[in-house]
């Protein structure tokens, strides 16, 4: 029983540990990206904004992940954010059209103008952003890189008259959905 003001102090020093252990693992995950260990999900139109912008003209990330409310998400919404041309921006259902399980309550119209959402609650998704400096060069990436690897549903056509053309809107971005991780 010698020197017991002692072994309550490391006690307390390894208790001490554990909370700044817990808290520095919080800081990477939320650095890491992608886990969000609060449980909470971003503004879908936000999230693929910074997108956007952090590729264009030409590039290819994956967002963190959103949810998708049942009034969806249009291009229109995302001109302001981005600052490209409504036509500059389409929808693909990609994940939630392809597979084994496709989700019909995920819609795109084959403008690719956005995204909507019939299911009962909200969606989590993620999307992976490609933009290219013209619709056609997007549409050659896509057939050449993404489509082969079927994981992608790839409805929408970037260069037809409703979305980018070959030319006309630059840069051309796609929005694929995809299902998260957790």
């Amino acid at each position: 029983m010698v020197n017991q003001r002692g072994q309550a102090f490391s006690v307390f020093e390894l208790m001490i540990a554990g909370v700044v252990a817990f808290a520095i693992l919080i800081v990477l995950l939320m650095v890491i990206g992608g886990v969000n260990p609060f449980g909470n999900t971003q503004d879908a139109k936000t999230v693929i904004a910074n997108g956007i912008r952090s590729i264009s003209p030409s590039g290819d990330t994956t967002t963190g992940v959103f949810e998708i409310s049942r009034n969806g998400i249009t291009n229109d919404d995302l001109t302001d954010k981005t600052g490209l041309d409504a036509k500059s921006i389409v929808f693909d259902t990609g994940h939630f059209g392809a597979g084994n399980s496709p989700n019909d309550s995920v819609i795109v119209p084959s403008s690719g103008s956005g995204v909507q959402y019939n299911g009962s609650n909200t969606l989590r998704a993620k999307a992976r952003v490609i933009c290219k400096q013209t619709g056609q060069k997007l549409a050659d990436y896509l057939s050449e890189y993404v489509a082969p690897s079927g994981k992608y549903a790839l409805e929408t056509d970037p260069i037809s008259d409703e979305a980018c053309g070959t030319e006309e809107y630059q840069p051309c971005c796609i929005i694929l959905l995809e299902r998260p991780t957790r």
